[in-house]
């Protein structure tokens, strides 16, 4: 009989209801960021935006470990004497900045934020805090992490035929690729429903990431470019979630 309840034992608890216990479960997630730069990132870049993927397991007690990748994109670039003295001046007041190609074709091109950042994180639910109707699995969470940010200008020239400054390795010497280790906090609630069809999170966060340049020189600006960043941002994340756990037989 002894053996039976030891056997039957871990088998029941595994599948305890999300409903009314706090249980344990596999957490990937789908995450949009968005974010204010500061520092030295407010010098190169405006609002950007994070599509990530997130993946990460929930203890019962709700602490939860979780790894998370996306891209950075960005359309605001105000980064000082970027591609300085290359393009058509007479043109730069209306905002355009155009080339002329080896045909003698004027044409403008377009410049992005493009990047990618890896971050592990820890975080925990506070499910004593969570609202009167929620399960104990809810609640408020706070979080920290760390992990390595990555940016650079992209520079769009697909109307143009060919233009040696803007081709090849003299590219890589006006793009600004950028890379560094750093920080991450934030704040926010997390919720599951007791059905498994609406999870969801919502967070204020904040990055502080130490960086340099990946590349050796900067062509447009004619000199090394050896200066180490403070790459900060403040923003906000909301994502949807899909908890993995076996359910309750009753449920």
């Amino acid at each position: 009989m002894r053996w039976c309840i030891a056997i039957l034992t871990p088998s029941l608890w595994a599948q305890q209801s999300i409903r009314d216990s706090a249980i344990r479960f596999f957490l990937p997630s789908v995450v949009y960021s968005g974010y204010w730069p500061a520092a030295d990132l407010a010098k190169r870049f405006g609002y950007s935006s994070c599509i990530s993927g997130e993946v990460g397991y929930k203890f019962r007690s709700g602490l939860y470990f979780m790894l998370q990748g996306g891209g950075l994109f960005g359309d605001k670039i105000v980064e000082s004497g970027f591609l300085q003295g290359m393009y058509i001046g007479s043109l730069e007041q209306v905002g355009v900045l155009s080339f002329m190609d080896e045909s003698g074709r004027i044409f403008s091109i377009s410049v992005r934020q493009r990047g990618w950042q890896a971050q592990a994180r820890i975080g925990w639910i506070l499910g004593s805090l969570r609202l009167p109707w929620q399960n104990p699995n809810c609640g408020p969470f706070v979080e920290i992490g760390g992990g390595y940010l990555s940016h650079r200008i992209h520079i769009d020239k697909a109307r143009s035929d060919k233009l040696p400054l803007l081709e090849g390795e003299y590219l890589k010497g006006l793009d600004r690729l950028t890379g560094g280790w750093g920080l991450s906090q934030a704040i926010g609630y997390r919720f599951f429903s007791n059905r498994g069809l609406i999870n969801f999170l919502i967070a204020l966060e904040a990055g502080q990431y130490y960086t340099r340049s990946l590349r050796g020189y900067l062509y447009d600006i004619g000199r090394p470019d050896r200066e180490r960043r403070k790459d900060f941002w403040y923003g906000f994340r909301v994502g949807w979630s899909l908890p993995l756990y076996e359910k309750a037989p009753l449920e």
